[in-house]
This record gives structure tokens, sequence and C-alpha cells, in this order.
């Protein structure tokens, strides 16, 4: 997927709506079977997240996922990639799966504005920014419903 993006980018378009909600469904359809089976991935990101000929979804590199023993319990370790790592993760604070749901919103975002909902210079300013700030809105300039922005 983030071949992708990066190609839609350098081109200077976006994805149409409809690509972005089956892309956005599909993998929505992927974290309930991976939670589902009481996995949480931790590290999803637009470059685990895969698209074959045929545009589907796969997701992959589950080589951080951890499997829980029920569906209640927590999380510690802090693992993943920072600018989609959930505010809980970024506190060291016990996470579930819905720290992959926080990642989903992300990609969510970048699929749509091309960029990722926050930036900064350093590991310190990113993990602040998730910590505290809201993301910038979707550009109404983009050709987006008010719903998906």
């Amino acid at each position: 997927m983030a071949f992708h993006i990066k190609r839609k980018l350098n081109k200077g378009e976006v994805f149409s709506e409809l690509e972005v909600f089956n892309w956005f469904v599909q993998i929505c359809l992927a974290l309930e079977y991976v939670h589902g089976r009481r996995v949480i991935h931790r590290d999803i990101k637009t470059q685990n997240i895969f698209l074959t000929g045929n545009n589907t979804i796969k997701i992959g590199d589950f080589g951080i996922s951890k499997v829980l023993e029920t569906t209640c319990q927590n999380a510690n370790t802090v693992v993943g990639t920072p600018y989609y790592m959930a505010p809980e993760a970024c506190q060291s604070e016990p996470y579930t799966s819905k720290s992959d749901v926080w990642a989903l919103g992300c990609i969510l975002y970048e699929l749509c504005s091309l960029k990722k909902p926050f930036e900064a210079d350093n590991l310190l300013g990113l993990v602040f920014k998730i910590v505290t700030e809201k993301q910038q809105p979707i550009s109404s300039a983009l050709p987006y419903s008010k719903e998906i922005r």
C-alpha cells in the first residue's frame, strides 16, 4: 500500500473514494479475523498492507504480533512503527487490539490525504503530537465526502 500511496503522491493524484472504502473495508475484515483469533498485530502500517493484482488486500508481517490468552488481556511491550502507534502504547500503558484499530484510522487518513496524520522532526515530537494533539482534518479541497473527511 505504501508504494501505491507514494506513486499517487508523485503523480499529484489521489485515490477515489470508492477505492479507499473498498480497501478500508477489506483491512477491517482482515483485522476482525486476526482479532477474532486473539492476535494483536502491533505493526499495522501501509508498508504491511499489500494489494494484489486483483485489488485484494493482504496484511503481512506478523513478526511482532502477540497472541493473547483472553480477549480481555492487555499487552505492555512498546513495539510498532511510531507514526501509527496508539497513544496508550506511546505512554507505555497497557493496550489491546484497539491499538490496531487506531493504526487502521491512521491508514485511512493516509489513503485520503497521502500523508500521515501525525508528523514531526523527531521521535519525541511525534509521540507528543500523538498523545496530545488531534490530526488536521482531511482537506475539503480533496474529492471526498463529508463523512470520510
